[in-house]
């Protein structure tokens, strides 16, 4: 069991048995397997009535639906389940019209961790402590995947609507298993055809992890372009390659035994252009793989067909790849391998192009007003006269933002209750509540005017919604088409204006000025113990030094030296992340 990229709890096998052990009723183990046997919500879990099940007969089996009345999907209910349901049902004399738990979502959720506590207490494993219903829900989809569950059945019965959102739930879009398994098995009654198409396919696997593995070498945009270009000339698969985007010119990259130079590539292009239909816009529209024969190009320039990838992540289109195949024509499995590629390439541009926007001297600021209530925070502050205030942002799946909101002056219940009624919200958390104040950790898949400004790598640097109205500021490098920016921004949310633009200079900052920040903040007990446990391996894995160690070593007590580490600890965080956006100046006076 271990927390992933997007902060989440993976359960390991073993742990979804040890959370059922620990369940004390039968409310709480009924909870438990909802979410994580039939992929429900909390939200969700909460509408749950007797009537919502449903029997079909297939092919002689009976089979058991349930009905999800926030999104019109059937979840799968295993026999065993809805046998469960059934007893629970007789036992509690719940009517056929009557919530099956008639709490609130986060009353569900608060069941979640308080089983996972227990879990941790009885079993010594603290990770535990941390599952939550979003980790049931993924362990759900995980189940199913790994028993091969085509993922389009796992997304209509789970209520996933796009592909990305099982891509985090797999171990990792580049590793051996996923590409592996899209290669076909040979078939023993036609070998020597099949044989042959089973060894390409392998080849352009093998192909993909190459491109793959070079892709986290690189730093910008155009290296990740170029280098994409290189490694796939290398191949013997592919005469040669190039990538057309909005942003940058046509390059190609050839394969020495080709022969293509400049002018043959450009006859190539302009072939393409002269076409009835355009590749490349089909292609980014579909987000699938295109392609074109080798009759439809120059004679001599390309002994195969020509394929045509979208390069993308989550709803941004960077371009398309183009791949003159050696021989033959493109098949249905490597068109597969090729599509799961450009999501790949796609998302190391998005980390380029973010790098860019953390590093650049200079950024363009735009700062906007928003009353529209198709916004959920918008229409959160509106309905509960409150202030929401957003503490920062982290990207968790192709299509969804962990956000940390502050929402002062309503009650954290009513907070919970109007979040989980909004489909956008995955999941929440709370992590502080201070009576007047609370501090949230919501998962947002679409449903507010941060996703559009995200969607186009642009950074939040303010968000304060209060009584209906926000006002929120985004940073983007200068080559982010702007107009698109807003067009995109006030379609979707029409009761949107632009504020103001401004360019923003970054002051440099080098080592000696970070250290002389966190000098500032640290005591000197803190600076001590924090640079004692560095030296000593205690952040290290394994731990080259226990907490104890230290503690004997610098003779303090166990809790003293945590309580030290951990403040200097969030210092140091403090320095890193915060003091970029101090001292930035802003019209709107957030």
């Amino acid at each position: 069991m271990g927390r992933t990229k997007s902060g989440t709890t993976q359960l390991a096998e073993g742990d979804y048995e040890r959370l059922r052990r620990a369940t004390e009723t039968y409310r709480e183990d009924l909870v438990l397997r909802l979410g994580a046997e039939v992929g429900l919500k909390p939200a969700e879990m909460s509408q749950f009535k007797p009537t919502h099940v449903v029997r079909r007969t297939h092919r002689g089996t009976d089979l058991y639906l349930l009905a999800v009345p926030a999104d019109g999907r059937n979840a799968y209910l295993p026999s065993d389940v809805e046998h469960d349901v059934r007893k629970y049902v007789r036992a509690n004399n719940i009517d056929e019209t009557e919530r099956v738990f008639p709490v609130t979502p986060r009353r569900l959720q608060m069941l979640v961790s308080s089983v996972g506590e227990r879990a941790a207490e009885k079993t010594g494993r603290e990770e535990l402590v941390d599952v939550s219903s979003r980790d049931l829900r993924r362990y759900f989809a995980r189940t199913l995947l790994s028993d091969g569950i085509h993922p389009s059945i796992v997304m209509r019965i789970g209520g996933w609507d796009r592909i990305e959102s099982l891509a985090p739930l797999l171990d990792d879009p580049g590793e051996d298993a996923i590409l592996d398994a899209l290669s076909p098995e040979s078939d023993e009654s036609d070998v020597e055809p099949n044989q042959v198409e089973t060894d390409r396919l392998r080849q352009v696997v093998e192909t993909a992890r190459t491109v793959g593995s070079a892709l986290p070498t690189v730093s910008t945009r155009n290296e990740v372009e170029q280098t994409v270009c290189d490694r796939f000339s290398d191949s013997a698969l592919y005469q040669f390659a190039w990538i057309e985007s909005d942003t940058t010119d046509a390059r190609a990259s050839l394969a020495a035994a080709a022969g293509l130079d400049e002018a043959s590539l450009e006859a190539i292009r302009q072939s393409l252009s002269g076409r009835d239909t355009d590749s490349a816009d089909r292609a980014s529209r579909t987000r699938t793989v295109q392609t074109a024969t080798a009759a439809d190009l120059p004679t001599g320039t390309a002994r195969g067909s020509l394929a045509v990838v979208p390069l993308v992540h989550g709803e941004t289109v960077y371009g398309v790849l183009y791949l003159a195949l050696d021989r033959g024509d493109v098949t249905d499995p490597e068109a597969d391998v090729l599509l799961t590629l450009g999501h790949h390439i796609g998302q190391a541009i998005t980390a380029a192009e973010r790098r860019k926007l953390l590093l650049a001297d200079t950024v363009v600021q735009l700062e906007f007003q928003c009353s529209d209530h198709n916004d959920l925070l918008v229409r959160l502050s509106a309905d509960l006269s409150c202030t929401v205030r957003l503490r920062g942002v982290v990207p968790i799946e192709a299509q969804s933002l962990l956000c940390f909101l502050t929402v002062r002056g309503a009650a954290t219940e009513a907070v919970f209750d109007e979040l989980m009624a909004a489909e956008a919200v995955e999941n929440i958390r709370l992590i502080r509540d201070r009576g007047e104040e609370s501090l949230l950790e919501v998962a947002l898949s679409a449903g507010s005017t941060i996703m559009t400004l995200t969607s186009y790598d642009g950074t939040v640097s303010q968000f304060v919604a209060e009584d209906g109205v926000a006002r929120f500021a985004g940073e983007f490098s200068n080559e982010t088409p702007l107009r698109d920016v807003m067009a995109d921004l006030t379609d979707t949310y029409p009761d949107t204006e632009l504020v103001a633009k401004q360019e923003i200079e970054r002051p440099a900052r080098n080592t000696a000025d970070f250290r002389q920040s966190l000098a500032t903040r640290l005591t000197d007990k803190q600076q001590s113990v924090l640079r004692a446990a560095y030296l000593a391996g205690y952040f290290e894995w394994p731990r080259g030094s226990t907490a104890e160690d230290l503690a004997d070593s610098i003779d303090i007590s166990s809790p003293t030296l945590h309580q030290h580490l951990r403040t200097a600890q969030q210092k140091l965080l403090t320095s890193f992340f915060d003091d970029e956006s101090e001292g930035q100046d802003s019209t709107l006076g957030l």
